[in-house]
C-alpha cells in the first residue's frame, strides 16, 4: 500500500478524521526519532505509547519505507519485511503505558543510511466508552516517528547546487543536494547573498521554511523563499553555512 503525505515536522500528530472537538488527552508516542544499528544490540529499540485519557484506546503500529520528493513531501510504502514491531496492536486502558519493541531485520550492512517511518494510529473501534452528546465525532490521532538505520561512518555531504530567481520571479529559489550517506537537518542555517552590488546575510530566524529542514541521504530539496530586501532582482551568488 502506497501513502503519500506531507509531514514537514518530525513526530507531527496528524488528524485522520474530521470532527468538532480535538481530544484533550490523546495517546502519546515517544520518542519521535530513533536511530538503529544495522546489526547487533542497536538493531532493537524501544518506544513507549501512553494513554493519559479517561477511556481505553486501541492503537496499531506499522512501519513504512520513506522516500522524499524535491519539495520535501514524504512518499511512504508500507514495509512488512525489514522491521518487527511487537506488539503491533494494543489496547491501552486509561493511564496505562506500553513498551513497543521495534527490531531491524533487514540488510545488516547497507551502503548508506536508510529512512523509515513508524506510524502509530488510533483504530476506530468502539471499546464501550460513553458516547459524546451532540453527535460529535471522535477524532482519530496518528503519531509519526522517524526511524534511521545508520551504518558505521555514515555522514551527510550538503551542497547548494543552484540559487536564483524563482520561475515567476517573485522569490529566491534554492536547491540543496545531499550526496552523503546520512540525512541532515539544515539547522542554524546562514545564507550570504550577493547580487546587484549588494550583500546580505540571513540567519535562521529569517529563513523560515528553509532552516531546520531535512534532506535525506542521496536526495535533493528545493525551496522558494521571499526575495531578500536590499538585493536587486536578478542573478545572485549564494553561499551557506549550517550547524548540522
Amino acid at each position: 500500500m502506497t501513502v503519500a503525505t506531507a509531514m514537514r515536522r518530525l513526530g507531527l500528530a496528524v488528524l485522520l478524521a474530521a470532527g468538532l472537538v480535538l481530544p484533550a488527552q490523546a495517546f502519546k508516542l515517544t520518542p519521535i526519532e530513533m536511530e538503529f544499528s544495522p546489526s547487533g544490540r542497536g538493531a532493537t529499540q524501544t518506544f513507549v505509547i501512553e494513554n493519559p485519557g479517561a477511556a481505553p484506546e486501541a492503537i496499531e503500529l506499522r512501519t513504512f519505507s520513506r522516500d522524499m520528493d524535491a519539495m520535501g513531501e514524504d512518499i511512504l510504502v508500507e514495509d512488512i519485511d525489514n522491521f518487527v514491531v511487537f506488539p503491533a496492536q494494543v489496547i491501552l486502558q486509561p493511564g496505562q503505558e506500553q513498551a513497543i519493541r521495534v527490531q531491524w531485520i533487514g540488510d545488516p550492512a547497507p551502503p548508506e543510511e536508510l529512512a523509515y517511518r513508524l506510524i502509530a494510529e488510533q483504530l476506530p473501534i468502539d471499546l464501550g466508552e460513553a458516547q459524546e452528546e451532540g453527535g460529535q465525532m471522535k477524532l482519530l490521532v496518528r503519531y509519526i516517528a522517524s526511524l534511521y538505520v545508520v551504518p558505521d561512518g555514515a555522514k551527510p555531504e550538503v551542497s547548494l547546487i543552484s540559487a536564483g530567481p524563482s520561475t515567476d520571479g517573485s522569490g529566491l529559489e534554492l536547491v540543496f543536494q545531499n550526496t552523503g550517506s546520512a540525512h541532515v537537518l539544515l539547522s542554524d542555517l546562514v545564507l550570504t547573498i550577493n547580487g546587484g552590488g549588494s550583500e546580505m546575510v540571513l540567519n535562521k530566524d529569517q529563513l523560515e521554511g528553509v532552516a531546520g529542514q531535512n534532506v535525506l541521504a542521496g536526495h535533493t530539496r528545493g525551496f522558494v523563499m521571499p526575495w531578500p530586501d536590499g538585493i536587486a532582482p536578478g542573478p545572485v551568488t549564494v553561499t551557506f553555512t549550517y550547524g548540522g
